[in-house]
């Protein structure tokens, strides 16, 4: 098949979905070509006389390769540490990690979604998202404040303009009204929106009330005749320390919500499965009305994005990612490491009742992740200046006004004390 007729294919397969309404330019070209990969996978399972078609060293079938991987093997066997992994991710790893998801989002269970393809961490993504969604010139609705990434993802990559309604009104409360506002305001059909629950940099997820709201608003918009790209940036999703924090992703109330939503779930080993380094994400698609023919589309141009960027991902990290999972203490160690995370909230959250009279630092509500973070009575750089050169206390200024502590990096046992170190040196610069 030509270049034009593979992608011609893919977009006649997603005909009368609300997806090529939402494509970009770059989303309706984007194709898996039939080339060396494809060719090498068919190859695979069909040439058993000879396979000359991947670029690889291989000896009898297996890699050639640094012999001490071999003293690894007890995990994964060298072959898994070397060989290219699938442009999609590993299929058993994406089969595993959809099992996952349905467990922890019991309304997912039965669901019509892609399965999970794999991606070179959480960022990247977000970052096919934006490839396969957004032009230049496009508006992205991310409520603030938000991840600093966002604007380099969205806005210095991808030339969008970024509309940020407060995530909290004036009382500090969740802004349902700033959200609904800053959507109607967009007057062309499409709307590109992000949400983060848990939110980095806040700390915050809605309650489960506040989120059914939120997927009303959503549908309410669908059903007028929007077409709406909701991703959910599930980064730190299961870190829910107490009971007003909604234990379920957005992604579990938007899959089947309407025909003109969809939804795409972004979410990543990273913080889920205690592997920070080995940069192994996910991205997922949903919406109402969509088939396994549409989904495998979706998921073919995908795998053009990452084909024409990192090619494919780590299958080092992958082949450990399955290992640690299928491993019975999986469940115990990733729970052990959630229950330490609400310890320190709770710790945390102790420590800041103590100065509720203070007028220099005021914390923005926050109930799940690893952060808190407090708006300034200053300017929030100049104390983050003061508390690493005085105290040795590293924390993030965001803008003129905020101030992150990310509590998970920080022993139990010091929390309190920097709690009220932070305090004492907002007090300081700014009596």
């Amino acid at each position: 098949m030509t270049v034009d007729s593979i992608a011609a294919q893919l977009h006649a397969e997603l005909a009368g979905t609300v997806i090529p309404q939402v494509l970009s330019e770059y989303g309706r070209r984007a194709y898996f070509p039939k080339g060396i990969v494809a060719q090498s996978q068919e190859a695979a399972s069909a040439a058993h006389v000879a396979n000359a078609t991947a670029g690889v060293a291989l000896d009898h079938g297996h890699y050639m390769t640094h012999g001490m991987f071999s003293r690894l093997d007890t995990v994964v066997s060298s072959d898994d540490m070397v060989s290219y992994a699938p442009t999609a991710g590993d299929p058993a790893l994406r089969k595993l990690w959809w099992n996952e998801m349905v467990r922890k989002n019991p309304l997912l269970a039965g669901s019509s979604c892609s399965l999970p393809v794999v991606t070179a961490g959480l960022t990247h993504a977000i970052a096919i998202a934006a490839d396969l969604f957004l032009d230049a010139g496009d508006t992205v609705v991310v409520p603030s404040p938000c991840w600093d990434n966002y604007e380099q993802i969205f806005s210095v990559r991808h030339g969008c303009t970024i509309q940020s309604p407060s995530l909290f009104d004036t009382n500090r409360r969740f802004s349902l009204g700033a959200l609904e506002r800053t959507l109607d305001g967009i007057v062309s059909d499409k709307i590109f929106l992000l949400l983060n629950f848990p939110n980095n940099p806040t700390g915050y997820t809605p309650t489960q009330l506040e989120m059914e709201e939120l997927r009303d608003l959503l549908v309410d918009l669908a059903q007028a005749g929007k077409r709406l790209v909701v991703v959910v940036d599930d980064a730190y999703f299961g870190l829910f320390h107490d009971e007003t924090a909604c234990r379920y992703s957005l992604f579990s109330l938007l899959w089947n919500a309407h025909g003109n939503l969809l939804a795409v779930k972004c979410d990543a080993a990273t913080k889920e499965s205690l592997v920070w380094g080995f940069r192994v994400g996910f991205i997922t698609y949903a919406a109402n009305g969509l088939t396994d023919r549409h989904y495998h589309a979706m998921v073919q141009k995908t795998m053009g994005v990452i084909r024409s960027s990192v090619s494919s991902c780590s299958r080092v990290s992958q082949s450990l990612l399955l290992a640690a999972m299928r491993h019975e203490a999986y469940g115990e160690e990733t729970k052990r490491v959630s229950d330490e995370m609400a310890r320190r909230f709770g710790s945390v959250s102790e420590s800041i009742a103590k100065w509720r009279d203070s007028v220099a630092l005021h914390p923005l509500p926050f109930n799940s992740g690893y952060f808190c973070t407090f708006a300034c009575a200053g300017d929030a750089e100049s104390l983050r200046r003061y508390l690493l050169e005085n105290h040795g206390i590293g924390t993030v200024s965001i803008g003129t006004d905020l101030l992150r502590i990310a509590y998970s990096g920080v022993d139990a046992e010091l929390l309190p004390q920097m709690i009220d170190t932070v305090y004492r040196s907002a007090e300081t610069i700014w009596k």
